[in-house]
Formats: C-alpha cells, structure tokens, sequence
C-alpha cells in the first residue's frame, strides 16, 4: 500500500513538473497579443485592491428566539437532572413567528445528556426539572442567544481571496450570501476600484 502511495505522489509530481515546463514554452509575443507583462500586472494589482465587506454576525444576532420543548425520554431518573439522558422535541422560533428549526418537522428527536457539554448551558437549564411529555415554552433575550447585533463587527476581504466562491457561481455582491463552516456570511459592501 505504502509502494502506491508513492507512486501516485511521484506521478503527479511529474504532472505537475511537465505542466510547468508547458507552460513555460508557451510564450508568446507580447506586441502581437496587445498585452504586456506592465499591463497584467497593473489588473492583478487593480483586482487586489476590489474587496467585499463581510457581516461577521451570526445571522440570528439581536433576535428575540422562542423555543418549544417537549420531553419524550428520560433514561435515567423520572426527573431530568444534571447527567440525566434526553430526548426532546422543539420548535424554534423567532420573535415574529418564523420558524426557525424544529425536530417535529424532521421526524427525529433531539438527544443528549443535561450539563454534559453537548447543548449551550441555556438549553440544559431549561430542561432541569421537566418529566416525560412535559411542556415549556424558553423566551431568550438576544444577549442570552447569539448577542445583540453590532454594526462594526465586520471583515474587509479582497476578492481574490473568494475565487473559490466565484467558482461555485455565487456573486461577490451587495447582499449575497456565501457559505461557511460557521454560518452564512452577508456581503454588505462590494468595491471594484
């Protein structure tokens, strides 16, 4: 297994090494092509300078959250405690009544243990003391959720740096959203100059 590995590491390399000498016996004149090494230089460095500005908030930030909770399994005690084992359904949602989240429409509860790390510490509180097919309704604050919304709390980031959201087709523009590990960023200025 070890002797493929090296083989398949050695092959590209040589792709790569090949690929490079290609591309360097390719050249072509630079009056007959109408651009010059100062021209491509200059429009690199322009597109360096275009950036977007990103709204690093989480995009529930300053919202009022509701959540629904019902419990449908206690696998310890009759009374959910620290350490307890729980099942539990919910519907989340906003202030306004938009839904958010909700395992009822995903036909699938919630597991976890209470206090054990695995929820954030508001949600292991609300469920302390509940029983089976218990029902509570959790109003948190924005400081208590995801924290209230800060305008300055944004990122300046230069195009070039998003090529592969570009790639993907998604528009580096005012108001477009793109995806990442942590939640979808808002794009709330674009500059091309």
């Amino acid at each position: 297994m070890k002797k493929i590995n090296i083989l398949i590491i050695c092959s590209i390399f040589i792709l790569l090494l090949s690929s490079c000498s290609k591309q360097g016996n390719n050249k072509t004149d630079s009056s007959s092509s109408g651009t010059s090494l100062q021209t491509n230089q200059k429009e690199m460095a322009k597109e360096l300078k275009w950036t977007v500005t990103l709204d690093m908030n989480h995009p529930l930030a300053g919202k009022t959250l509701i959540f629904d909770i019902e419990m449908m399994k206690i696998s310890t005690w009759s009374v959910v405690s620290s350490g307890s084992n729980v099942e539990v359904n919910y519907n989340w949602t906003l202030e306004d009544g938009t839904k958010f989240d909700s395992s009822y429409d995903r036909g699938q509860t919630l597991p976890f243990t209470v206090w054990a790390g695995q929820m954030i510490a508001w949600f292991d509180k609300a469920v302390v003391g509940m029983k089976v097919w218990d029902k509570k309704t959790v109003t948190l604050e924005p400081k208590d959720a995801y924290g209230e919304y800060d305008s300055t709390k944004t990122q300046i980031v230069p195009k070039a740096s998003l090529q592969s959201f570009v790639n993907a087709w998604y528009k580096l523009e005012k108001w477009e959203k793109i995806p990442t590990q942590m939640w979808e960023l808002t794009i709330i200025d674009s500059t091309d100059e």
